[in-house]
């Protein structure tokens, strides 16, 4: 269950809109975005979950079950399981795009993730982020300032070890009464 095999093609969503919800409660899903999920999943419905900083992420439905699918079930639930259960199961909603490719956002989502009128729908990788617009400015400024910071932190990390680490990392192991697996 964990290596379930995809028939599509990765997601890649990138850019950033400025929307406006109207006073039906609907936005615009720019054409790209559509473009592009059609393409890669061969889907008009998206799954909204709201995620960190109470922000509606949108994931293509048959991709959003591969997601879930990857996690293991349980009879009985722990108090974690349970959480999860709540956040990707009873707190996400299903939306289809109409003809003009509109969503509605119910009420629920919007005062739960407090957006306002004024949002900006944020391309993330595999799915779509949906942020107040003066939270995302704000975001975006913070993410442009310590963009280097970031960078160099996950250079660092994919860096390859330096003789010495492994060195004291033998040493540390020795005191282990099984052997250490070739590095």
């Amino acid at each position: 269950m964990d290596n379930i095999p995809s028939r599509y093609r990765p997601l890649f969503l990138i850019d950033e809109h400025d929307i406006t919800v109207d006073e039906k409660s609907r936005i615009l899903v720019p054409a790209e975005y559509r473009r592009e999920i059609l393409e890669a999943r061969d889907e008009k419905i998206l799954i909204c979950r709201i995620g960190r900083n109470r922000v509606p992420r949108l994931y293509p439905e048959n991709y959003y079950r591969e997601l879930i699918a990857k996690r293991r079930l349980s009879l009985t639930p722990g108090k974690n399981d349970e959480k999860f259960n709540d956040s990707f199961y009873s707190l996400a909603s299903k939306l289809q795009w109409d003809g003009q490719g509109r969503i509605v956002l119910s009420e629920k989502i919007i005062s739960r993730a407090r957006l306002g009128k004024e949002l900006t729908i944020v391309g993330s990788g595999d799915h779509l982020s949906i942020w107040n617009r003066n939270d995302w400015d704000k975001r975006a400024a913070e993410t442009i300032d310590t963009v280097d910071d970031l960078t160099d932190d996950l250079s660092e990390d994919s860096a390859p070890k330096k003789d010495n680490d492994r060195k004291d990392n033998e040493e540390k192991n020795n005191d282990r009464d099984e052997p250490m697996p070739p590095v």
